[in-house]
């Protein structure tokens, strides 16, 4: 993964062509040389007219999928202080695939539980409302979107939900590695990142095989493919969808500004994180999101984070880690 290539990225080092403090060892200094840190790029401009269209456009599929009926049930539910763990275990239990989904995700090793939890409202009372409903709604997500085996215009699914994983695991273990609290929170930003490309990919196929054929054709990110395209990028769409199912504005905002995390105007810290976890990823060669390059890692993320200051050897280990116990997801 890390070390394919490595000596031509040392070369490239060499000659000065990523800033870098100090000799660090080869996997963090050949991941240094891959994502070139820390540089600024020009954000490019959005023609408005042409954005609104089909921004509209997209507002107008009346077959996009809407917030499954159990995760509009619980949210309700958890707005309520004196709702109880049986209560919530009712409501997903009313879905029973989903359920089984569930007891799958909090027995598996990512949660690392000694002991077999054996109904949902055990699974509530031990990891909390906050924690099930993540799990309720990436359950959802898989549930919804995910079509194992497909490929749309050459564009691999299986790589495509690894990549998302990838990046929920990596998030989370970044959310850890800085001492956050929104580790949770982070889990699921990093994992719902891309789901505006499921978006076009289902509904906009015309458009999305334009899209990736520019990107091959071009070698290019797929980011870029859009906005030359149509001028309207999969984080306004994934952005759309996050607002149509109410979810809660950090990770609203983790969708819509993942690759340009400095217009995020509030929950700053989420977006910078899954930003980071998805350059991550991309270097660790984990899945992949539509193309092969690697963005550069934003100047204000990178200072902002303070991973200037943290060992990114330590971090790319917990990164591995994390991954490693979220292959659960690819099975459910």
């Amino acid at each position: 993964m890390l070390t394919r290539g490595l000596a031509r990225r040392r070369q490239e080092c060499a000659r000065g062509q990523v800033r870098g403090r100090s000799r660090q060892p080869d996997h963090a200094q050949d991941f240094r040389c891959r994502v070139r840190i820390p540089d600024k790029r020009r954000q490019l401009g959005i023609h408005v007219n042409q954005k609104r269209d089909l921004l509209e456009a997209v507002r107008g599929i009346s077959t996009i999928p809407t917030i499954p009926t159990v995760l509009e049930k619980i949210t309700l539910l958890l707005q309520n202080p004196q709702t109880s763990a049986e209560e919530i275990g009712r409501a997903i239990t009313t879905d029973q695939s989903l359920a089984s989904k569930v007891l799958k995700l909090v027995n598996s090793a990512f949660y690392g539980f000694p002991g077999k939890i054996s109904t949902i409202t055990h699974a509530v009372v031990i990891l909390g409302f906050s924690t099930i409903k993540n799990i309720v709604l990436t359950a959802s997500i898989f549930d919804v979107f995910r079509k194992k085996g497909h490929r749309y215009a050459g564009f691999d699914m299986e790589k495509f939900w690894f990549h998302s994983i990838a990046c929920g695991a990596a998030s989370q273990s970044v959310a850890k590695f800085i001492g956050s609290s929104e580790r949770e929170e982070a889990f699921i930003a990093g994992l719902i990142h891309d789901v505006g490309k499921i978006i076009e990919c289902q509904y906009l196929e015309k458009e999305f095989t334009q899209i990736v054929r520019e990107t091959q054709q071009k070698n290019q990110l797929f980011f870029d493919s859009e906005k030359q395209l149509f001028e309207v990028t999969h984080q306004e769409i994934g952005g759309l969808l996050c607002q149509s199912w109410n979810l809660p504005e950090n990770l609203q905002n983790a969708v819509k500004y993942h690759h340009n995390p400095s217009k995020s105007r509030s929950h700053y810290l989420t977006t910078a994180i899954v930003h980071c976890a998805d350059i991550l990823v991309r270097a660790m060669d984990l899945g992949n999101g539509g193309d092969n390059k690697i963005p550069r890692m934003s100047d204000q993320v990178w200072q902002s984070l303070g991973l200037e200051n943290l060992s990114l050897q330590s971090l790319l280990e917990n990164v591995n880690d994390e991954v490693e116990k979220t292959t659960i997801f690819m099975q459910i």
